[in-house]
């Protein structure tokens, strides 16, 4: 989110003008950023003040701003007390002026240096937001420029090249890829026109409905990707779950995609059409939905599927990366093996630090299999470097044995094939040389880019990466 959004949404809740949906964006932002939470409490006593010194004249009783705070979790600090005005005088006493002519001089600054905009136009333009525009790649629009934390309401967005991806406030995460014709009808109903989408739909937006110029599709809980070429004609492919699909403009009875399937049809058409499944077409977008912004070097994201999971997937030339579970409450501590930032060096001690119990997290398996097997002598013969890149803060690294097979229930892909082969990376230790052939990972300092050097041995070299949700 920036600035000028965070403000808009701040002076929304301080008139007490903020509906739900944006309560539970700025919620997020103030989880996420202490700053953030400074910024709000200034505010918050900020208004507080001119409400108890700034209006004396006009009333015996004002009163202070008694909102709740958007997230109480989060221990912000009350605003300043009741006012307590004079009730023997309807004129402030000097110190009351000198304060609020203070603070009015304070607030009128802080306006001018955050070019705080009318707020009246803040309440038509975020009272409507829907979606938030968390992240852009090569993106150009057709008729204005968009910056990442702009908000959406109902109406059309034309990508002309280059990908965008739309954070919905229901918590359904959407990518677009240009050229695209889109338009967003409401929380959980939106419109493809032309161009490619793929979606990931969390419990609390199931229902999410995508409609094109062939067939409607209704999530049940998933993640899908729909394609509409220039004549309508559209494919749907089921990652995981299933959808609903059903003709644009018929009452037929929907018909149920489960994941691993794809269907097409065309506008008018009579039938609505298996297909092959392939990822193909949704190979840029999907990553991004998913939480993968970038992924460079020798690294590749794998196509989503039933058949494509951990351990039944092999790659001699790149480091592969694939999204496991999401959502995941930890009910316990989690036992990891790096949780610091920097280089994941081998030591010999048993108390590191877990990742506590009460958060929610999504797990991806980082993975250097090549085909068929190599002996601890050829180790050199296969050697894969690259970076990757989440969306949210990395928790922690598993990369050991025991560690992985420990987590596998809880983490581990649903339709993985872990085995018990010996399995796990070989981290560098302290006294090892520049080149001693053992594997490098490295946690960049913002917690969300792995730096990885990976080399082939007798056992799969494989690392769990535990990212936060919140």
């Amino acid at each position: 989110m920036n600035d000028e959004q965070f403000l808009r949404l701040t002076t929304l809740y301080l008139e007490e003008a903020i509906d739900a949906c944006d309560l539970d964006l700025l919620n997020r932002d103030l989880a996420n950023s202490p700053d953030r939470v400074r910024q709000f409490n200034d505010l918050r006593l900020l208004a507080g003040l001119i409400n108890e010194h700034g209006y004396a004249v006009e009333s015996e009783g004002a009163t202070d701003l008694e909102t709740n705070s958007p997230a109480e979790s989060a221990n912000f600090n009350s605003p300043a007390g009741s006012s307590g005005a004079n009730a023997e005088s309807h004129f402030p006493s000097r110190r009351a002026t000198a304060i609020a002519l203070a603070v009015l001089a304070t607030a009128a600054t802080l306006l001018l240096v955050l070019n705080w905009p009318d707020t009246t136009r803040q309440r038509d333009e975020t009272a409507t937001a829907i979606a938030t525009l968390a992240y852009t790649s090569h993106a150009r629009w057709g008729s204005e420029e968009r910056a990442l934390g702009d908000g959406f309401g109902k109406g059309k967005l034309h990508l002309e090249v280059g990908l965008a991806r739309l954070d919905f406030c229901n918590g359904a995460t959407v990518t677009l890829q240009g050229p695209a014709e889109f338009e967003i009808l409401s929380t959980d109903r939106t419109i493809l026109s032309s161009g490619i989408l793929t979606a990931s739909i969390p419990e609390s937006a199931v229902g999410f409905e995508v409609v094109t110029p062939a067939m409607d599709v209704v999530d049940l809980g998933t993640a899908f990707g729909v394609s509409v070429g220039a004549d309508g004609e559209t494919d749907v492919c089921v990652f995981e779950g299933e959808v609903e699909v059903s003709h644009s403009v018929s009452e037929d009875v929907p018909q149920l995609v489960r994941e691993g399937n794809a269907v097409r049809s065309k506008p008018e058409a009579d039938s609505i059409d298996s297909v092959d499944y392939s990822t193909e077409r949704y190979e840029d977008a999907w990553p991004v939905t998913s939480g993968v912004l970038q992924a460079t070097g020798l690294t590749k994201f794998v196509s989503p599927g039933p058949d494509f999971v951990p351990g039944r997937y092999e790659d001699s030339e790149r480091i592969l990366v694939f999204l496991e579970r999401s959502q995941v409450l930890l009910k316990s501590d989690l036992k990891v093996n790096v949780t610091e930032l920097g280089q994941y060096i081998r030591v010999r001690r048993q108390d590191k630090q877990p990742i506590a119990a009460g958060q929610v997290v999504r797990s991806y398996l980082l993975q250097f299999n090549p085909i068929g097997e190599f002996g601890r002598k050829e180790a050199d013969g296969a050697r894969v470097i690259g970076q990757i890149t989440f969306d949210r803060p990395i928790l922690g690294l598993i990369g050991g044995t025991k560690l992985l097979n420990a987590s596998d229930e809880q983490l581990g892909h649903p339709l993985g094939d872990y085995g018990d082969t010996l399995r796990g990376i070989e981290p560098t230790r302290p006294d090892d040389l520049p080149d001693s052939g053992r594997d490098n990972v490295t946690l960049s300092r913002d917690r969300r880019t792995l730096s990885l050097d990976l080399s082939a041995s007798s056992a799969v070299d494989q690392i769990r990466v535990i990212v936060s949700e919140q």
